[in-house]
């Protein structure tokens, strides 16, 4: 059987964000904290989510703003099942090639967000890329108590082209770096600008959407300090459902865009609606 390609355009004023879907990604009641099973069940129940078949999504993101292209992270390269490691296929039917590519942004530095940054044999996969880490990140992850292979591949792969950066900085014109921090230290988005228009990029602040929006308190065993991470997504969803700014995340189902409102119980995502265009 055929796969079709996943990938989706939305527009940001003059911005373009390619989402780009990397496959499903097998998270639940195991990753969670703070949830027992009928909760965990119910929750998803009340979304129309059966807790059997339930998988969250990974995506990526290609922006195009004036004569730059962004790869926002860049999958789990099939290291987490079959289904998985896309991200490459899907960037390539959108009609972008590897080497168009000139910044890898990097959210932080999990492994199922860097993986597919290096190609079968280790190499950087974005060959004419800047690869953008945040500082607190690269810091956490380069010491030798949190080091990991992926981190060590990544750094090793792209060499001099690493370039740090902070919790506002400025990546490219009308995207800023948005600190996120307790999921891992540097743990970021982006605000995304254009004009009158924003969207933001929240990356991993929920990793099973239906569950933790409903009920922001529950964390994951990902969450490097989970009680920061708590805080970082309750102030972001109380941001984002105050004006219907328009988001992205990472674990959030294909293509993760729409909007973020109070419901009876915590919050819900209403997603987007899109046009049919190039």
């Amino acid at each position: 059987m055929t796969r079709l390609p996943d990938a989706q355009r939305l527009h940001v004023g003059d911005i373009t964000v390619t989402a780009l879907s990397d496959g499903p990604l097998p998270l639940g009641l195991d990753h969670l904290k703070g949830i027992d099973a009928p909760e965990y069940a119910r929750l998803l129940h009340m979304h129309h989510a059966d807790p059997a078949t339930w998988r969250s999504g990974l995506n990526a993101f290609v922006i195009r703003t004036g004569d730059r292209l962004v790869l926002v992270d860049g999958g789990v390269a099939g290291n987490m099942g079959p289904e998985t490691g896309r991200v490459m296929s899907n960037l390539k039917a959108a009609g972008f090639a590897p080497g168009d590519i000139d910044t890898v942004y990097v959210t932080h530095m999990h492994a199922d967000h860097i993986a597919g940054l290096m190609d079968g044999n280790g190499d950087a996969a974005f060959g004419n890329a800047a690869l953008r880490i945040h500082g607190d990140d690269h810091a956490h992850f380069t010491d030798d108590a949190n080091a990991q292979d992926s981190t060590r591949a990544l750094l090793s792969a792209y060499g001099d082209r690493l370039e740090t950066y902070g919790d506002a900085d400025d990546i490219a014109p009308g995207l800023r770096a948005l600190h996120l921090p307790g999921h891992t230290p540097g743990h970021s988005g982006l605000e995304i600008m254009s004009g009158d228009a924003t969207m933001l990029l929240l990356t991993d602040i929920v990793h099973v959407a239906p569950v933790q929006l409903a009920n922001p308190e529950i964390g994951t065993g990902f969450d490097v300090d989970i009680d920061a991470a708590r805080e970082t997504r309750k102030a972001m969803l109380d941001r984002v459902s105050a004006d219907a700014t328009p988001i992205l995340g990472s674990h959030i189902t294909f293509p993760g865009a729409g909007v973020i409102e109070r419901a009876t119980e915590g919050f819900r995502m209403i997603p987007a609606y899109y046009s049919h265009d190039s």
